[in-house]
């Protein structure tokens, strides 16, 4: 058993540049700050600015920012006066863009009214609602509820004539208008549970329609469907044993957080069983789902099963759940005749789906993945691949000291062939599961290279691959751990992101820590937990310990409130000092990222810029119930910070999460396009020794922070530096320089 944790931009008020005499009467002064008498140093006032953000306070923050003169006699300043400029001028093109863009989006909007392309309706429709500052005036727009019920009724009759592509598009766009109050999620889940069974059973039909989407919208299409790793048989080898579902569900009525009715549990696998056997494309996996009498026959059992549990609701228990099983099978057999493992796995899914989203069985197709984001390795050989435009298995680059690279495999390689079967119209997951498994067997890539009159056939051993979750600023050489750490070098400001909580992640840090300590004084610290989707808890606690040296970091409680269980700070663990730190969380900040922003925050160790945190946070287990081929995570606790606020998004619920104490939003051209440099920025490729092979210069992700592409990195390095160039700078009086008068003779 494993402890898992799996977890608006303000304007700022632009004010002409004063000389600071009394602070007092200049600018206010947040409750929570002594009031300064006299000159006001630049100690002074980056003490204001540091007091003002952490107390939630940006407004204020803001605009003591901005009473920085234009010119002072200290450069280091006025250096720090000309990055705020640039900054601002970069917040008010992102308003003046943002207003340019939905003032179009509007006119398309209306023209998309008059034409029959629903799907680019809503796509338009879902930006305007992004963009706009009232989303219950823009959802309460006569325009948008005439267009959410005809998107309704399209969905319907996509989904009447099995057309799953187009209706989970629709209902994705209709839940993104309405995700606060999540009306359309079952409607979503509903169809992509659907799609994801012909994803597992039938992907060659998943191939043809997704091709004839490309056909009908002018794309090239598709080449032919490759099977290589996409064998549902292979996916789900192990489970025949009903056993196993059965102490899975029995476990999870016992021990989930918040209770579970055995009839919810069981009615939920059995209108699992039914979506799968009412799925016509599955039918190419299970031939006699084709003969509708088989399947009218198998259905009714299922209901008249629902019926009887109904019936008992509140009382179903252990002896239901076995008997429910059984009898599907049983009924299986003499209908459908679907395959066991197939059974077992839908049956298995529909229970823990009444769950939480959290909570679910762990497949053995599925094991390889979760230990892969939990552990930090996998076994494989150590290459980066992707889909180029003709859709071909690219390599990006090989990982330095694996066997891809030892043997020679270049950035820029086309694989041809896995053990000699073609990759063409290979998917990335079908691919990922025929080249990675397990150590020491051997795999042979089949590789078109250009210039090379023939293909090369490299056979290699596959190893142990380290997965690193520390990055830095700027890649520095061919090993995943070559980083230059100092986003600001000349005020010794030091970068992290972390990519996810996997286990070692702290050991990772801290040496990232010492290498900046070893070049140079580090005078503060930007963390990025942007996108970072959870992991371990133990890694979260000790990486808050680095931070803090007592007090509560986190603890758990029951549905009740009842603690659990609490995780203290111990002194002998705090290694990074005293500080000025920023955390940078978003949307996608989940789960142990969470937890380690919220415990800085609230124990006064960290400013939090972005946006409001995705709000996971529950406890799960993680249960072997397979004999190491299958296991269960089971949500049974939920997380409290130190203050006890519980982060957790329940139903109907509008507060979760973490809120940052500066909140700066970001569009989403925005986040694509500095997800874009970062990607590019963070992948150095290699070659057979180990060398950086690069066409021209390195990507640079210097244009984050000057091109205003990540407005929220960009305001985290300016509050940052504000404070390590007072700790240089500290006496010198913030009153601009008085340059000599000219007087004319």
């Amino acid at each position: 058993m494993t402890r898992m944790d799996t977890l608006r931009c303000r304007r700022p008020i632009l004010a002409a540049a004063v000389a600071l005499v009394a602070l007092p009467a200049l600018i206010s002064v947040p409750s929570n700050a002594a009031p300064v008498s006299g000159p006001l140093s630049f100690a002074d006032w980056a003490n204001e600015v540091w007091s003002s953000a952490r107390s939630g306070q940006s407004d204020t923050m803001f605009e003591i920012l901005e009473s920085l003169p234009q010119h002072h006699e200290v450069a280091a300043v006025e250096g720090l006066r000309a990055r705020l400029d640039r900054r601002n001028e970069h917040l008010e093109a992102a308003a003046t863009e943002r207003e340019d863009r939905l003032d179009e989006a509007w006119t398309e909007l209306d023209e998309n009214l008059a034409g029959d392309d629903l799907s680019e309706t809503l796509r338009t429709a879902v930006e305007i609602y992004s963009l706009s500052d009232d989303k219950a005036a823009f959802l309460a727009n006569a325009k948008i509820v005439g267009l959410v019920a005809r998107a309704e009724q399209a969905a319907r009759e996509a989904e009447a004539e099995s057309a799953w592509l187009d209706a989970q598009e629709i209902l994705f766009r209709l839940n993104l208008l309405y995700e606060d109050d999540q009306r359309y999620e079952a409607d979503l889940d509903r169809t992509s549970t659907r799609l994801m069974m012909i994803r597992l059973y039938a992907p060659e039909r998943l191939h043809e329609l997704r091709n004839e989407r490309r056909i009908a919208e002018d794309l090239d299409p598709l080449p032919p469907f490759n099977r290589m790793g996409e064998d549902w048989h292979e996916k789900l080898a192990g489970i025949e044993d009903p056993n196993v579902v059965v102490r899975a569900i029995n476990h999870a009525q016992l021990a989930h957080v918040d209770g579970a009715d055995m009839t919810d549990l069981l009615v939920g696998a059995l209108n699992n069983v039914k979506t799968l056997v009412t799925t016509p494309d599955v039918a190419l996996a299970f031939p006699k789902l084709k003969d509708k009498s088989r399947v009218d026959k198998f259905v009714q059992d299922l209901d008249r099963q629902i019926q009887s549990l109904e019936a008992r609701r509140g009382n179903a228990d252990g002896w239901d759940l076995t008997r429910t099983l059984r009898q599907v099978i049983e009924s299986n057999e003499s209908t459908v005749n679907v395959d066991i493992a197939a059974m077992l796995h839908e049956f298995g899914n529909g229970a823990m789906a009444e769950l939480d989203q959290f909570s679910g069985m762990i497949w053995p197709d599925e094991l390889r993945q979760f230990q892969k984001t939990t552990q930090g390795r996998f076994t494989g050989v150590g290459i980066q691949i992707q889909l180029d435009d003709a859709q071909r298995l690219k390599v990006v680059t090989p990982l330095e000291g694996t066997p891809a690279q030892r043997a020679g495999i270049l950035p820029g390689d086309i694989i041809a062939a896995v053990d000699d079967e073609s990759t063409i119209g290979i998917t990335l997951s079908g691919a990922v599961e025929r080249i990675t498994g397990e150590r020491g067997t051997p795999v042979t890539l089949t590789i078109e290279r250009q210039g090379a009159p023939e293909p090369l056939k490299f056979e290699l051993f596959r190893d142990e691959i380290p997965i690193y979750s520390v990055k830095g600023w700027k890649r520095n050489g061919p090993r995943e751990t070559d980083w230059d750490w100092y986003i600001d070098e000349e005020n010794h400001i030091g970068y992290v992101r972390l990519t996810q909580f996997a286990d070692g992640m702290t050991n990772e840090f801290d040496n990232a820590v010492r290498e900046m300590r070893r070049d140079g004084d580090l005078q503060g610290l930007i963390v990025d937990l942007r996108f970072n989707p959870g992991g371990l808890l133990t890694e979260a606690v000790d990486l808050t310990n680095r931070f803090v040296s007592e007090g509560v970091i986190v603890s758990q409680h029951d549905a009740t409130g009842r603690e659990r269980e609490v995780q203290k700070a111990r002194r002998s663990s705090t290694t990074v000092g005293d500080i000025p730190v920023v955390v940078l969380i978003n949307e996608g900040s989940a789960s142990a990222s969470e937890i380690v922003a919220g415990a800085l925050q609230d124990h006064g160790k960290a400013v939090l810029v972005g946006a409001r945190s995705f709000g996971k946070g529950s406890v799960q287990n993680v249960y072997d119930i397979g004999r190491g081929l299958a296991a269960l995570r089971l949500t049974i606790q939920y997380y409290r910070l130190p203050n006890g606020r519980l982060i957790h998004r329940r139903p109907n619920q509008s507060q979760w999460g973490i809120d940052p104490d500066v909140s700066i939003d970001m569009s989403p051209t925005q986040i694509g396009d500095a997800l874009r440099i970062r990607q590019d920025a963070d992948v150095l490729p290699i070659d057979e020794n180990g060398e950086v092979v690069m066409e021209g210069e390195a990507p640079d992700p210097t244009s984050l922070v000057t091109d205003g592409v990540d407005l929220q990195l960009e305001t985290a390095l300016l509050l940052v530096q504000s404070q390590s160039i007072a700790k240089k700078h500290g006496l010198a009086v913030l009153a601009p320089r008085q340059d000599p008068v000219l007087q004319g003779g």
